[in-house]
């Protein structure tokens, strides 16, 4: 049900946008609540504390537009990305991130969301996008876009690769990672060694800093 039920037509006669807030931080969810009922062709339809379930609460609430958050604890806002893209290709999403952390940025875009801010842009900026990506384009401000195709002309790391980065971060010796992935001791040197090569890293400890960076780790 619309938080905003009287406003069901923009100001030039046709329907208002709906959006729908997926978000950890209830100050958040108010904030962006409260800067959307000054906006008079936008209303907002439902808002959710986390990823959990978040397809069928998308759907649930007949959305346009979902502002979702990348970090959330639990399910966070790219595995719910994938979740809500799998149920309907078509749906409109924008990421919303205190960070612009690089491979962050990358995977949201590269899996299908319509944009990416960060959470302090303007109000009027984030109406902005609302808009655009209502009426079916995108929103990547200028410097999120050099930070995405940096990032895009880098070569990346594979899903196993990335997680024996963050067992790597953590301490573990090849031979503990090995036992814990499954994986014999050679195959897990070899990826270590690709891990370096791609992340243009010297040494172990150089390739968890640039990981930090890129945000493959948290």
């Amino acid at each position: 049900m619309s938080l905003n039920p009287e406003r069901e037509r923009g100001t030039d006669g046709g329907p208002a946008i709906k959006v729908c807030i997926i978000d950890d931080h209830s100050v958040v969810r108010m904030g962006f609540k409260y800067m959307i009922s000054y906006s008079p062709d936008v209303v907002c339809v439902g808002e959710a504390a986390g990823g959990e379930g978040a397809a069928a609460f998308v759907r649930g609430c007949g959305a346009d537009v979902t502002l979702l958050d990348v970090r959330m604890p639990g399910v966070d806002g790219l595995a719910a990305l994938a979740e809500i893209l799998a149920d309907n290709p078509a749906a409109k999403v924008i990421m919303l991130s205190t960070s612009d952390a690089e491979e962050d940025i990358y995977r949201a875009m590269s899996m299908g969301a319509q944009g990416y801010l960060l959470k302090e842009s303007d109000p009027n900026q984030l109406l902005a996008a609302i808009r655009a990506v209502a009426a079916g384009g995108t929103c990547l401000p200028d410097e999120l876009r050099r930070v995405y195709e940096a990032r895009a002309s880098e070569r990346g790391l594979t899903p196993r690769e990335s997680e024996i980065l963050r067992y790597i971060a953590k301490g573990y010796s090849n031979e503990e990672i090995a036992d814990m992935v499954g994986l014999s001791l050679n195959t897990v040197k070899t990826h270590v060694k690709s891990i370096l090569s791609n992340l243009n890293a010297s040494d172990r400890a150089a390739a968890v800093a640039e990981g930090i960076h890129r945000g493959i780790i948290a």
